[in-house]
């Protein structure tokens, strides 16, 4: 019973680590397609449509859209590098317990318990939450 009751707590957290990576994931994925629109456009309106020369400086914050681009491309850029951060520690976090999970299988793993009862959790695991559990990476 107690290997059922250590089975239960281990997925529960596994599913957590992973939902939380996702979350991080997401939204880093966010912030970089951010920087890259904010960047491109502001460099678009870096040159005058009319003569092809770049504007100077102070043309150019006087314009309250390229005011908001900088803006928008700076906090793009700033969330990019600590979601970067964040995302690469829950990795190694989820990565860890995933591999204590993998160590420790035969403990989870019963002699009563069957090989199919088994392979039918991993599966599970690997379709339901995108969690693979059958061999380290």
């Amino acid at each position: 019973m107690g290997g059922q009751l250590a089975l239960e707590m281990i997925t529960k957290e596994l599913i957590k680590r992973k939902a939380e990576w996702d979350r991080l994931e997401k939204q880093h994925l966010f912030c970089g397609w951010a920087a890259l629109i904010s960047g491109c456009t502001f460099v678009i309106l870096l040159n005058e449509p009319q003569t092809g020369r770049t504007v100077f400086p102070k043309a150019l914050l006087a314009s309250p859209l390229s005011t908001t681009l900088l803006v928008v491309l700076f906090l793009s850029l700033i969330g990019l590098v600590y979601l970067s951060k964040k995302a690469a520690k829950k990795e190694k976090e989820f990565e860890a317990l995933r591999n204590e999970f993998i160590e420790r299988s035969e403990e989870f793993w019963p002699a009563e318990r069957s090989a199919a009862e088994k392979e039918a959790y991993l599966k599970e695991m690997q379709t339901r939450y995108s969690i693979n559990l059958f061999y380290f990476e």
